[in-house]
């Protein structure tokens, strides 16, 4: 249809639509550019650290205290409090990573902020998942002893020796990895009482007041359970990645349904005003509509759904119910009540074929017992993570701009904005000190 083939006054509200969509794109361009799910993704900005850059700086040069034996500042009270009488148990699982060690930090971001009180009501377990763990870089380092409650091996646990180092020599990192989490996850329930569990891959960084947050979370959790707004929980989620939160296929015929609606009621709408005003007869045509209907409008949904679900609607501060679509296992509160069934539906699942990975038999077993599952945006870690054995390559090296980020594009965009104002504020206390 030509556009001469409309009035003038047409043709201005056409032209009008066009410069206004124009507009409305380079908004998105801006907007979206964080939003892994939209068109408008823009890795080297969706994926550039800054505070997490910060407190990786900040807990390695509070760890660097406790890495001097002639000079070690004096133990936490943890050391000396009854190992039993913890309000949480930290477990991290290590293995050797290509190119480059997280595990320092991990543990000192965890720690560096923390009061005395706060400390001592936490228990940290690093279970150092190699037959060999001197083959670990920072198995011998000062730090791990001075800092760390319980430094596990093999040994210390519950392990199949022999079948870990079959696994080994195989490369079969997958299953190996659901053993490894387990024996962590049993270390903690065995080893204290605590009500929670937090179970931490070895290459993640927390926000400062992570501890805080995290407990004001749990305790709203619970009296939700008390109240029967939630079902009875298996983990709250410390670490989310928006990769996952975008438009998502299952819900194909809702966005359908509601697109179909706004075209009609856009459609009655026309014609609905061309009736009652005359003055519009002139410019609300069968062919005006017919355009406006079914090529102006459709193009602003589309425009919609490639903006990104994340950019329209993303998740407020808080907790919320995530039963679906979290991924993945870097940082996961659990529910001391249910671990054990967790730890039996984990054993049962290393012997089944195709072994799955540990997120998803996380995700299936709260499936099967009915559990909801929890998050807290914005997230409380973020993954540093930059390669991981899991991607089978005969080497690695450096890719991409940053040194700092999440292997697979696991990343916390959320992260990254959320303390950035609380980064920005300690700046200017520095400054004006």
């Amino acid at each position: 249809m030509a556009f001469n083939h409309f009035n003038r006054k047409q043709r201005l509200l056409l032209s009008s639509y066009a410069i206004l969509f124009f507009f409305l794109i380079i908004i998105c361009h801006f907007r979206s550019a964080r939003d892994p799910g939209s068109f408008f993704f823009q890795p080297t900005e969706g994926y550039r650290p800054g505070y997490s850059l910060q407190r990786i700086h900040e807990s390695l040069e509070w760890l660097s205290a406790f890495n001097r034996s002639d000079n070690v500042p004096p133990r936490p009270v943890s050391h000396v409090s009854p190992p039993r009488e913890k309000t949480a148990c930290v477990g991290i699982v290590t293995v050797k990573r290509p190119l480059q060690q997280d595990l320092d930090t991990t543990v000192a971001s965890i720690l560096d902020t923390l009061s005395p009180e706060q400390r001592a009501a936490l228990t940290v377990q690093v279970l150092f998942a190699l037959s060999k763990p001197s083959d670990h870089p920072d198995y011998n380092q000062t730090w791990l002893s001075n800092v760390v409650d319980h430094v596990l091996t093999y040994d210390d646990v519950d392990a199949p020796g022999y079948i870990i180092m079959n696994l080994e020599k195989k490369n079969n990192i997958k299953k190996k990895s659901l053993i490894d989490y387990r024996l962590g996850l049993q270390a903690c329930y065995d080893m204290t009482d605590a009500p929670w569990i937090i179970m931490l891959e070895d290459d993640v960084v927390a926000q400062r007041n992570w501890y805080e947050d995290t407990m004001r979370s749990v305790q709203q959790v619970e009296d939700w359970r008390r109240h029967d707004t939630i079902k009875d929980w298996l983990y709250l989620r410390l670490f989310y990645t928006e990769k996952f939160l975008g438009w998502n296929s299952e819900n194909w015929p809702i966005y359908l349904s509601w697109s179909v609606l706004l075209v009609s009621l856009c459609a009655s709408a026309g014609m609905y005003t061309r009736r009652k005003i005359r003055a519009t007869q002139g410019i609300l045509t069968n062919s005006f509509l017919l355009v406006v209907c079914f090529f102006c409008v459709p193009l602003l949904i589309t425009l919609f759904f490639l903006a990104g679900r994340v950019t329209w609607y993303p998740m407020q501060d808080g907790v919320h119910v995530m039963n679906a679509h979290g991924c993945c296992s870097q940082a996961l509160l659990f529910n001391r009540e249910n671990v054990p069934a967790l730890l039996e539906y984990f054993e049962h699942m290393e012997d089944v074929i195709p072994t799955k990975a540990v997120d998803s038999v996380i995700e299936m077993q709260a499936g099967r017992a009915e559990l909801d599952r929890l998050a807290i945006s914005p997230s409380q870690m973020q993954h540093v993570g930059a390669v991981s054995y899991k991607e089978k390559k005969k080497s690695w090296k450096w890719e991409g701009p940053y040194r700092v980020k999440g292997a697979h594009g696991v990343w916390s965009m959320g992260f990254e904005q959320a303390y950035e104002m609380d980064m920005d504020r300690l700046f200017q206390m520095d400054s004006s000190a």
